[in-house]
């Protein structure tokens, strides 16, 4: 009997296995990491609420977090290793080899794959930029090469010397404006398209701004996988997936139009 009773809990436990694959295997599905500072989309429970509905139509089982704060991002993605990961193109190139990070897909925003960064700080009454002194900046993160990436998107020449500059690193775009608006630092770079979002929201703010400068173009997100944490079918899947959201709601919240092909 006991050989019987061994044999039949074998029996139901192949049978859980094969109706439930991976549930005493610990596997959670797969993890799919946002990132994006610039982003006009600043309430993360609302983006993560709306991913989720979005991903619900997704043909596997994934689990969406977007980080408000680059060091926590960062972190999460070497310790857990997701699948997928949606990052600021810097990111893709400061870490394509030590994490892994390839590319599959570029955000794209009216048919480009870039898009503009203004210098703005807040109306005094001056019509010169003020170039004597050190100055302030406030601006989102580029990474442990910001000063770098900040002189190849700034012509230093016309304006400021990078090396003069006391960077104040912020979690979103958004705090940036807010900076300059408030007086809090002498100038702020940020985003064009938040400065027209909050055009309509609080006009006054805007309008306390004066803009100096339009810089380099800077390339849009790129959303990629972590080399070995996913197969080549799920990879696809995923692409095809994006593709076929673009005109879904989180992404017009995003501002994402569709996207483009990227390779490394």
């Amino acid at each position: 009997m006991r050989t019987l009773s061994i044999i039949f809990s074998s029996c139901l436990l192949w049978l859980w296995l094969l109706a439930f694959p991976g549930s005493l295997l610990g596997d959670d599905g797969l993890r799919f990491y946002y990132f994006n500072p610039d982003s006009p989309q600043n309430n993360l429970g609302r983006l993560k609420s709306d991913m989720e509905t979005l991903l619900e139509g997704f043909s596997l089982p994934i689990e969406f977090q977007p980080f408000a704060h680059l060091n926590d991002f960062d972190s999460q993605v070497r310790k857990d290793q997701p699948a997928f990961v949606f990052a600021p193109h810097w990111y893709l190139k400061r870490y394509v080899d030590e994490l892994g990070f390839m590319p599959l897909l570029q955000a794209v925003r009216h048919q480009r794959n870039d898009y503009q960064k203004l210098l703005v700080s807040k109306r005094n009454g001056e019509s010169e930029f003020p170039n004597s002194g050190r100055k302030t900046l406030a601006m989102t993160s580029l990474g442990p090469d910001s000063k770098e990436l900040l002189s190849s998107i700034l012509d230093v020449n016309e304006l400021f010397n990078v090396d003069q500059l006391s960077i104040v690193e912020v979690p979103k775009d958004a705090d940036a404006i807010f900076a300059a608006a408030l007086g809090q630092v002498d100038v702020a770079l940020v985003t064009h398209a938040n400065l027209k979002l909050f055009q309509t929201i609080n006009p006054k703010l805007i309008d306390s701004l004066r803009i100096y400068s339009e810089f380099a173009p800077v390339d849009m997100p790129v959303l990629g996988f972590i080399k070995g944490a996913v197969s080549e079918e799920q990879t696809n899947k995923l692409k095809n997936f994006m593709f076929s959201s673009k005109d879904s709601t989180v992404m017009h919240s995003l501002q994402i139009d569709g996207w483009s092909d990227h390779a490394k």
